[in-house]
Formats: structure tokens, sequence, C-alpha cells
């Protein structure tokens, strides 16, 4: 075993083969794939990469998996699953894990727009595990597997794309139902671990509170709800543990708000895209997985300074020469309305000629279903609630995160700072104007 001290988890253990797919050269791309994009030229901490997230990722489902199947142990007095699909599918699991980020674009999210064709960072994590080096580190496990526990544990890339990344993987005769749909909810679900990691270790790179919660009790209070009339099996969270998870969903919202969608990053996100498309061939990432993986941050950063004379974006994302925000909507609240004067205020600035940068950010904070629970569709999130045999929904039982139904829509208005007054001016008497018909 060898260990890595996380600065979020503490120490985290990994198998010899298991390290020899983090030592391998697309794994260890990621140290050079920062995960919050332009974030650190904002929040200065915020310096962390795909490479400690994943890591930590693998970690948590390790835990969550373990405590939801314990659980389950103790409120049923039987196993979950055999002793050798226990091991089979946690391994699966911590494989899915440690590899789901593999596929990212220099900076992360942000520059994803540069793609071919409709193609996603998921496209690419596909191709890097079954066409790299990779694929032979995680068949290496499979046989490990097998040599343990028979031909029927094998592990390959193939199979952990068919759990984790493909559309209609029922339709596929490997596909263990419900099993393997079990183990999805663990990556790709309202209770993902992916989420978990990511919110603790931003908040912390940040040095915000804002993506902090309850990590243990959220873990501890996990369990599995088995539905054996619709054939299904579901993670599910005792009453107990309502609260953490609110936090946990809360936390989002907050990161969201003053950290994801910060107004000075997203200028930054936006100067960084349009200075990385005057660098790549016609403004694409290139499709062939090995030139693909040449590209990181840092070459990336010595593109742009070399075309820093010559490329106006260049030139402003390294000298920081960032358009000020005169204006931006409510995140929530009357968006007819906000919308309405936000338009004319764009008009007022334009009708003066005025440059400007429009920006939107919209997601929806929470993904969360709050309908009640439904089995057969798998839609909400099932609460088991003490001597009850059927599940409560998180729709009757947490009345904050009602409020959280809407998602964040945010418009903003960037001028450059030698127009910040005029602009000002014009707020100000559009806004007082606006005040006045109200109280009307």
């Amino acid at each position: 075993m060898y260990t890595f001290r996380d600065p979020i988890h503490g120490f985290i253990e990994v198998s010899d083969l298991e390290l020899k797919i983090i030592d391998s050269a697309p794994f260890q791309r990621l140290r050079n794939i920062k995960q919050l994009a332009t974030t650190y030229l904002v929040y200065h901490g915020a310096e962390h990469t795909r490479f400690g997230h994943s890591i930590g990722v693998m970690h948590l489902v390790t835990r969550a998996f373990e405590s939801a199947v314990n659980n389950y142990k103790k409120e049923h007095s039987q196993d979950l699953f055999s002793y050798e699909k226990y091991e089979w599918y946690k391994q699966i699991l911590r494989l899915i894990a440690l590899t789901h980020d593999l596929g990212h674009a220099p900076f992360s999210h942000v520059s994803e727009t540069l793609f071919d064709n409709g193609v996603e960072h998921e496209d690419f994590t596909k191709k890097i595990m079954i066409e790299t080096e990779i694929a032979d580190k995680i068949r290496e496990i499979g046989q490990e597997n097998i040599n343990k526990f028979g031909a029927g544990y094998d592990i390959t890339p193939e199979l952990l794309w068919l759990i984790y990344g493909e559309k209609s993987p029922e339709l596929d005769s490997r596909y263990i139902m419900p099993d393997f749909k079990l183990l999805k909810s663990f990556m790709d679900s309202d209770l993902d671990w992916d989420k978990m990691d990511y919110l603790l270790r931003d908040s912390h790179y940040c040095g915000v509170n804002y993506g902090m919660f309850d990590l243990n009790r959220l873990i501890s209070s996990l369990s599995v709800y088995q539905d054996e009339r619709n054939n299904s099996l579901q993670l599910a969270v005792k009453r107990g543990g309502i609260h953490a998870f609110e936090e946990f969903v809360i936390a989002r919202y907050f990161m969201f708000i003053q950290v994801y969608f910060h107004k000075t990053r997203r200028y930054l996100d936006h100067l960084l895209v349009e200075s990385i498309k005057t660098i790549l061939p016609n403004s694409k990432y290139p499709e062939k997985v090995d030139e693909y993986l040449k590209w990181d941050d840092d070459k990336i950063i010595e593109s742009i300074k070399a075309h820093a004379q010559e490329n106006n974006y260049a030139n402003q994302f390294m000298n920081r020469e960032v358009m000020s925000c005169v204006y931006e909507t409510r995140a929530h609240g009357n968006q007819e309305t906000d919308l309405q004067l936000f338009q004319i205020i764009k008009k007022e600035v334009r009708d003066k000629k005025i440059a400007i940068y429009e920006d939107r950010a919209s997601k929806a904070a929470h993904k969360i279903r709050l309908e009640p629970y439904d089995s057969s569709s798998g839609k909400g999130i099932p609460i088991l609630v003490k001597h009850s045999l059927k599940p409560s929904s998180i729709s009757s039982e947490s009345i904050l995160l009602k409020s959280l139904i809407n998602p964040i829509e945010i418009k903003r208005l960037y001028v450059k700072k030698e127009h910040m007054s005029t602009v000002t001016d014009i707020i100000k008497d559009k806004l007082d104007t606006d005040e006045r018909e109200e109280d009307d």
C-alpha cells in the first residue's frame, strides 16, 4: 500500500496497482489542470488541481460505499452483497472515481467550448481509459481480481465506462441490474461524492467557509434502500442525516454564488477562452487522444505569453486588464422584471457608443429532485425512517431545500474602467425611475 497525505481527508491509501494508474503520464497530466480555471487569479490560494481531487473522490467514494453497505447490514441483519461482490464493487467504484476526470481540458470546464462537434470532456475520458496505458493498468487490477475471486470478477476499462459513462447501459448484456445502477449513483446523482470532494477542496483552497458541511455525519447516515417489487437499489439517507444533507446542498449553492460565479473570475474565463482560440489549430482542441494529452495549463499559459504581443485578448489576460462589472441582476427574484431593466440599461449604454461585455451565469445549484421518492423511476431521494418499511422523501422532510427550487440566473454588464462614471450615472437614473414606478 502507498499513502498520500491529503490536506482535506488526511491519509489516503492506494494499492500498488492503483498507484501504477496514478503514476502514469495521462494521470500525472492532471497535476497541471487547475480545478477552478482562473479562480486562482481572484482567490490566490485556488491553485489546486484535478490530480488531488481525483484521489480525494476515490477516498470518499470508498468511505461512502462501505458506510452505506454496512448500515444496510445493521438494519436488515443480512449482507447486501456477498464478500466477493462487495470487494469487486468497491474496487470498481475506486477506479471509476480515480479516472473520472482524466479527459478534462486545460483549465477544466472553462475551455470545453473549444471541443469539436459537440464533444465533451467525458468523451476524452473514455478514450484515455481505453486507448492509453491506463487501460493496461486497469486490466492488471482486473487480473488480480480474477486470481482472487474467479473469472466472473474481471475489471476492464470497457466495464468501468459501461457503468459510469454509457447513456443506455441496461441494453448491454454485461450490465447487472440493479447493482451497477447503485454503483453509478455514488458518482453521478444527488448524493454523488465527486461534488462532496470538490466543495470541501474548493472551499479550503479558496480560503472561504461557504463549501463546508458535516461530511462525517452525512457518510454515517448513508444506507441502501431495496425495493424488490421494482428490482431497485438506491443510495439513501437515514432521517438523522437530513441536516447534514441540507448543509451540503446549501454549501453548493453558496459556492456558486460567491466563488464559481464570481464576477471577476467570469471575465477572466472569457479572456482565457478567447486567447486559447488564437492558439489552437482551427480554434479547437485536437481529436486524437495522444495530441490532446499534450495540452495542459502550462502549455496554454506559455502559448498565451508567446502570442501576447499580436493578440489583444492574450495581452489583456497576461496583464490582467479586466473590464468592470457595472450591473448585475439578482440571482433569484422576479426574472422578467430584472431582465427588462437589464435590457433598458444595456440599450442606454450602447446608445452612448460605449463598448460592453455581457455575461450570463446560470445553474441549478442543487439538482435535487424535490418530488416524492419513486422507486420505479428512481426519482427523488429515499429518506429512511426508523420502524417504517416505506421511505419518506426529501421533498417532505426539508423546508430549506424547497426554497432553492429556482435555478441561479445572473446577467452582468461589463465596461472599461474609463466609462465607469458615465455608466454608473445611467444605472442610478434607471434604478431611481424603476423604484418611483414601484412606489406609484
